[in-house]
């Protein structure tokens, strides 16, 4: 990139940064950190098994110069220990999440749950580390479903399940904890916008769906400060719309969250229709960091097929504002122009009807609906 351009791309991030920092005064909505990309579920509606990175954990300097980096330049209103592999078996867990809460970031973290049964120690140990949001991803709710989560053959259903309720109801009870925990729901009714990542059948339609959440509610809320009355509980429940991303608030340290089967850009799909124009937030409100510091555009990119820099090499701040993957990818999506061959994919579908409906709605999403929604409600679409 010459300097000539290098300047100008400078300048027109910082246009585009000044505009978006008037708001909140963070260069991002969310920065996704990989502290590992290890799993110890194979989840079938997940791409862990095809991903073709080697498997590995951050080095703890690289964290805290990421951490430092985000701190410091206000990188991201939100910072998730979130894209592949499972946090909570990350060796320096408890050690990151005080590193980040110690330099005064929103931290969070989802989970598939699995260590609140293999190492119950990590229960009084996550109550207690202040960390602002837990996401558990239970998705599977009952035993007949757990099995599509590839789970360690020690680890039975039942085991899985108690262990997920005793970390919620020991959260909820502890008056010292504002940890929000939010409890995940995979639900696979069809959507006329989406390709699943495979075809599956968990929980679809408002009957079986609500049934579920029920279920759950009962099981968490037993002796539970500030438990809905039965009116109150009803009512909320009855808010579900089946085939789309829904948060149903129980009381303020406990929410049931339900999302629609959706694939990983398309990756195992037979056929896609690559898309040529729309829009995504890539770069411009979220990026992602793997575990050996590649810099992505987005949580989707699970193999690193964007990289955009190495924090190894640069910082992220220089990553994200000043080098030319970053630049030219968002000055596209500003067009409206979808160039890189991972991003067309994504953003494709299997039919050219469907092709032409996500493109649009793209546009329709990113540019009219989700700014109306934070609007409305502040927090709305957080990881």
């Amino acid at each position: 990139m010459s300097t000539a351009d290098r300047t100008d791309s400078r300048s027109q991030v910082t246009v585009n940064r000044s505009h978006h920092c008037s708001a909140t005064d963070y260069r991002l909505e969310r920065i996704h950190l990989e502290v590992t990309n290890v799993c110890n579920f194979k989840c079938e509606f997940c791409p862990d098994a095809i991903m073709a990175r080697k498997r590995g954990h951050m080095a703890l300097t690289l964290l805290e110069k990421a951490l430092d980096d985000i701190a410091e330049h206000r990188l991201a209103k939100i910072v998730a220990f979130h894209l592949m592999g499972e946090p909570l078996i990350y060796p320096h867990i408890f050690e990151a999440i005080a590193l980040a809460l110690t330099r005064h970031l929103n931290l969070h973290l989802t989970t598939n749950g699995s260590t609140f049964h293999m190492r119950p120690e990590h229960i009084p140990k996550l109550v207690a580390s202040g960390i602002p949001k837990v996401t558990i991803s239970l998705q599977t709710p009952d035993p007949s479903t757990f099995i599509i989560r590839g789970a360690p053959p020690m680890l039975k259903p039942e085991h899985y399940f108690e262990g997920i309720t005793q970390y919620v109801q020991a959260n909820l009870a502890e008056a010292n904890s504002s940890t929000r925990v939010h409890l995940k729901f995979l639900d696979t009714t069809p959507h006329p916008f989406l390709v699943p990542h495979k075809a599956m059948h968990v929980v679809e339609g408002k009957e079986q769906m609500q049934q579920q959440l029920r279920e759950w509610c009962n099981r968490l809320l037993v002796n539970a400060p500030q438990r809905p009355s039965p009116d109150q509980l009803n009512a909320k429940l009855a808010t579900h719309k089946p085939g789309r991303w829904q948060v149903i608030e129980l009381t303020p340290k406990l929410a049931l969250e339900t999302f629609p089967l959706d694939s990983w850009g398309n990756v195992e799909s037979n056929t896609v229709i690559p898309a040529r124009f729309g829009y995504c937030n890539g770069t411009t409100d979220q990026a992602g960091i793997l575990y050996d510091g590649t810099v992505v555009p987005c949580c989707k990119d699970y193999d690193g097929q964007i990289p955009l820099g190495n924090l190894n090499h640069n910082t992220l701040s220089d990553i994200l504002d000043a080098q030319a993957p970053a630049c030219r990818l968002r000055e596209g999506f500003n067009k409206f122009q979808v160039t890189h061959p991972v991003c067309q994919r994504c953003m494709g579908a299997d039919t050219q009807h469907k092709s032409l409906l996500r493109q649009i709605g793209s546009i329709a999403y990113f540019k009219a609906y989700n700014p109306i929604m934070k609007k409305l409600n502040p927090g709305w679409g957080e990881v």
